[in-house]
């Protein structure tokens, strides 16, 4: 045993330390502190704070966090923090982001890219457009300018929230055509130097409701995602989970239950490398003590920390979903194994 992670480990338990920046790149691969079963805020006063915070994505590396912060009007900006010389960096506005909205970012399995959706021109200097899905990819020197794939992954309509599995296929949200405030889940499989056409994924996870923000196993196994308005949901918009079959279909979607959501909205889910961690964001609120005189002071507090209501980050042990694979699956045979569903 290391007995160096061992007691970073406890302690970390022991102190509350629940939180991304236990991260720790060993041997090539993301590391992460003890986490439970129950929810907890990803480093209060760093990454969730009083602001929207949402989006979290882990490098496969352990060394880059990445994450969005929404501003009012819905004018995001992709945020990273580095770890160098074991230390994580404060958070800074990406290089290649901060001018127009930029949200959703998403590694790809190999670290080589990061995806993300944003309304910049396609042509530089030229108009905005609707919301499509880009990238940026790792260099020598750092990040790339962002590049658009173009069609037939991006159309006319908006495009968001991408996932890339190991065959490179990609797994993103697209507002429906009737009533482009209702989405869908579509993958976009690779095709020579691009992608064949989007296909929708069917019944079994999509419905007349909007399903959106859908996190896809590197290995395809499960797909993460948030419904709203389903029967026997918890509030405004939920997490579910559906599992690759043997056939390759989707199993019916499962609630992640009342130990992840809330009766307010919980979404845009991602998986740590290692498949140990489910990070997602929630708009739940702090408890108020009961019998509290509010003060202006203590106004101010709460409305300036986590809890307010806007986006938190939130991360949560991966067996709350993991358990509820089928038997047979791939993910419950990768889970039975002890990898949490790791590649």
């Amino acid at each position: 045993m290391n007995h160096r992670k061992w007691l970073r480990g406890a302690a970390c338990a022991a102190l509350g330390l629940l939180c991304v920046l236990s991260v720790t790149a060993e041997g090539g691969g993301a590391q992460i502190g003890e986490v439970t079963e129950s929810p907890s805020l990803v480093e209060p006063g760093t990454v969730s704070t009083g602001l929207n915070e949402r989006d979290a994505a882990l490098s496969p590396d352990g060394r880059t966090f990445a994450f969005t912060v929404l501003l009012a009007g819905r004018r995001g900006a992709i945020v990273l923090m580095e770890r160098r010389g074991g230390a994580w960096s404060k958070p800074e506005v990406a290089p290649f982001s901060g001018t127009y909205s930029d949200v959703e970012p998403a590694f790809s399995p190999d670290g080589s890219r990061l995806w993300f959706a944003s309304n910049r021109p396609v042509k530089a200097g030229g108009p905005s457009k609707d919301t499509d899905l880009w990238y940026v990819e790792r260099t020598a020197e750092g990040w790339s300018e962002p590049v658009n794939p173009g069609p037939p992954l991006n159309t006319p309509r908006n495009e968001f929230y991408p996932s890339i599995a190991r065959s490179g296929a990609v797994y993103f949200t697209v507002g429906k055509p009737s009533k482009p405030s209702d989405e869908d889940i579509f993958v976009a499989r690779p095709s020579g130097a691009g992608f064949r056409a989007p296909e929708n994924l069917g019944p079994a996870v999509n419905s007349d409701g909007p399903e959106f923000n859908a996190f896809v196993d590197p290995g395809e196994r499960y797909l993460l995602y948030t419904a709203w308005g389903r029967p026997g949901g918890a509030g405004g918009g939920d997490l579910y989970v559906s599992f690759r079959k043997k056939d390759g279909s989707w199993t019916p979607p499962r609630n992640l239950g009342p130990d992840v959501n809330s009766d307010a909205l919980d979404y845009c889910p991602s998986v740590s490398p290692n498949g140990k961690v489910l990070f997602f964001t929630s708009r739940r609120r702090g408890a108020l003590p009961a019998g509290e005189r509010l003060t202006y002071e203590s106004l101010r507090r709460r409305q300036n920390a986590p809890g307010n209501g806007l986006g938190d980050i939130y991360q949560v042990d991966s067996r709350v979903f993991l358990r509820l694979a089928p038997e047979g699956s791939p993910a419950k045979t990768a889970a039975a194994a002890g990898s949490h569903g790791a590649p």
